[in-house]
């Protein structure tokens, strides 16, 4: 077993101090980011040997550490022009805006949940501001969701005051489509200028696989198939049309 995969050998200043999903989650979403204040959150530098075998096996399912270092890699480690208006979120942070949002709709308003709620937010791109919003501001916000051993990819599109959420599912019916724009209306709608009423919501027609493990390699065919749209301007994309030209790409 290598030494990264068992804490008892690592020394312990660099042992998680964390004790539960849950404490991980909020320590890879809140931790001060070391390099990229676009970051937020650490990433792994390399991969374990099950991981790169989620990757090259066929039949395999795709470890989130693959697709956390796959956005870290292909768009983090840019420097913020040269994604536009495009961001991007790590695997762990829809797990953490599901509880806090349930949190929020249990203790009805309460101050504490909103406060964290936009802080978790703002862990998305700490460099749009609400007010760069109203200033007709565009941008692309692709959030992967995993859960019941299952990945898809979420899509945010807010213009102006008007924000569009968007489900990319390769293997329909697993993940409740209903409640993930549930949590990303929540978020949006209490942490930035957007009316609820405005919010629209599409469920894509993507290509379905024919298997029970190829998932996470739909999510990232998905992000790649956006990444091709940096110096194409996605502003003129922002319409059902083109996400559904960025779903079919192969």
């Amino acid at each position: 077993m290598d030494a990264r995969e068992d804490p008892s050998s690592l020394p312990q200043s660099q042992i998680v101090p964390v004790s539960t999903f849950v404490d991980l989650t909020q320590y890879m979403l809140f931790k001060e980011s070391e390099g990229s204040e676009d970051q937020g959150w650490p990433c792994k530098e390399d991969l374990t040997k099950a991981d790169l075998e989620s990757v090259m096996y066929k039949g395999c399912y795709l470890w989130g550490d693959v697709i956390n270092i796959y956005i870290n890699e292909r768009f983090l480690k840019k420097p913020r022009e040269q994604l536009h208006n495009m961001f991007y979120v790590n695997t762990f942070w829809f797990t953490k805006a599901s509880e806090l949002v349930a949190r929020y709709d249990k203790t009805n308003h309460a101050e504490e949940a909103i406060i964290k709620i936009t802080r978790l937010r703002k862990s998305i791109c700490p460099k749009i501001r609400d007010e760069d919003i109203q200033r007709s501001l565009s941008a692309w916000i692709f959030v992967p969701i995993h859960g019941n051993n299952h990945w898809s990819l979420a899509i945010i599109q807010i213009h102006n005051d008007v924000a569009m959420l968007a489900h990319l599912d390769s293997f329909q019916g697993i993940h409740d489509q209903e409640a993930i724009f549930h949590v990303l209306r929540t978020i949006l709608c209490l942490t930035m200028p957007i009316d609820p009423a405005l919010v629209q919501t599409r469920i894509m027609n993507v290509e379905q696989q024919q298997d029970g493990h190829s998932c996470g390699k739909h999510v990232l065919q998905m992000l790649a198939g956006g990444a091709k749209k940096e110096s194409e301007g996605l502003d003129r994309y922002f319409r059902e049309e083109g996400l559904k030209y960025i779903a079919t790409l192969d």
